[in-house]
């Protein structure tokens, strides 16, 4: 074969090198600094009777300790340890799973690094998501209905 077909796989073989590594540093940074996703525009919260703040209702799941309804004053963690407003007995459920507050009269829900995730509604959340009347939260096996 003559000598400028080998210089150019030579160069091909150098060129599609350099776009292999540029793509493996693109990766690892990406990783390292990810993007903050904006939460996707939402139906703003229907807000709850006066006086009453709003509740989060079981409705099956693999265990519960104590009570089937909790009402959200400012804050509601929701897991394993026996320190969480709801504490289950479920074992796919993490510690400190995850958590359901009030900020400025709209009431969200926020997984807190669970291994199993969080969801909504079956969608898998990765930030804070805006509760809307008739939510479903799926903590490990155990389900709960937002209501207010």
């Amino acid at each position: 074969m003559p000598e400028i077909v080998y210089i150019s796989l030579r160069y091909l073989f150098l060129a599609l090198l350099y776009l292999f590594l540029a793509l493996v540093i693109r990766v690892i940074y990406r990783e390292l600094n990810p993007e903050t996703p904006e939460p996707p525009a939402r139906k703003p919260s229907r807000p709850g009777r006066k006086g009453r703040p709003a509740t989060l209702v079981l409705l099956g799941g693999e265990g519960r300790r104590g009570r089937k309804e909790w009402r959200i004053v400012e804050e509601l963690v929701i897991g394993r340890a026996p320190e969480c407003a709801v504490c289950l007995e479920d074992e796919f459920a993490s510690n400190l799973h995850a958590r359901v507050y009030a900020l400025q009269g709209r009431y969200y829900v926020e997984d807190l690094g669970s291994t199993n995730g969080t969801y909504v509604n079956g969608r898998r959340i990765n930030y804070p998501i805006e509760l809307r009347l008739g939510d479903r939260i799926k903590v490990g096996r155990t389900l709960m209905e937002f209501r207010a």
